[in-house]
């Protein structure tokens, strides 16, 4: 796979203002997680409704999505995932029941992993989605693009991130430093 947002980001740029994403989708408030599900999927070549993920991750024009609800969803769409995070005290009701429901489904709940860790999964060809404060200060999820050790690409930005701020980014207050791997090996295997 070409990395193209260190490479050669002109490449990158094209080839994601050529995919067609839905209009329901643009217009939905706080987009980043159902965003990066729906991208997962279209590397697929699935399509899925907007209305079926918002529904499926929980999603609400306020919150947007949990990091926890985003990695039962993928679950539930047949894709083994791994949960990263450092403790969370200040858990929103919607999260609980969502950690009840990792935990009926089975999905590992791990401590948080380092950049260097996350590079590795990305290396591996894992999908993975982060959660993290823009410099905005909103907190976002975003499936990794490309990493290398001093920066990271999203597949929702034209602009590449530098490490040293994504690591701020991610360690501020409430973000948790979370993260979901995706093992997708069985997946393709059954619909290949």
């Amino acid at each position: 796979m070409e990395f193209y947002c260190l490479k050669n980001p002109a490449v990158w740029v094209r080839w994601i203002m050529s995919t067609e994403i839905p209009d329901q989708l643009l217009q939905l408030e706080a987009n980043g997680g159902i965003f990066a599900i729906w991208k997962i999927f279209q590397h697929y070549g699935i399509d899925l409704e907007i209305a079926d993920l918002v529904q499926l991750c929980r999603h609400n024009n306020e919150d947007g999505t949990f990091g926890i609800a985003l990695a039962v969803g993928l679950k539930k769409l047949g894709l083994e995932v791994s949960f990263h995070t450092d403790p969370d005290p200040h858990q929103h009701p919607t999260e609980v029941l969502c950690y009840q429901e990792a935990q009926q489904l089975q999905i590992p709940l791990q401590p948080a992993l380092s950049y260097s860790a996350l590079q590795t999964c990305v290396e591996q060809g894992r999908f993975v989605i982060v959660f993290y404060d823009t410099l905005e200060g909103v907190g976002n999820h975003s499936l990794i693009y490309s990493m290398d050790a001093e920066e990271i690409c999203f597949f929702d930005s034209f602009d590449a991130m530098p490490a040293q701020v994504f690591e701020q980014q991610r360690q501020a207050e409430g973000i948790c430093r979370q993260a979901i791997v995706i093992d997708d090996r069985n997946f393709v295997m059954r619909y290949s």
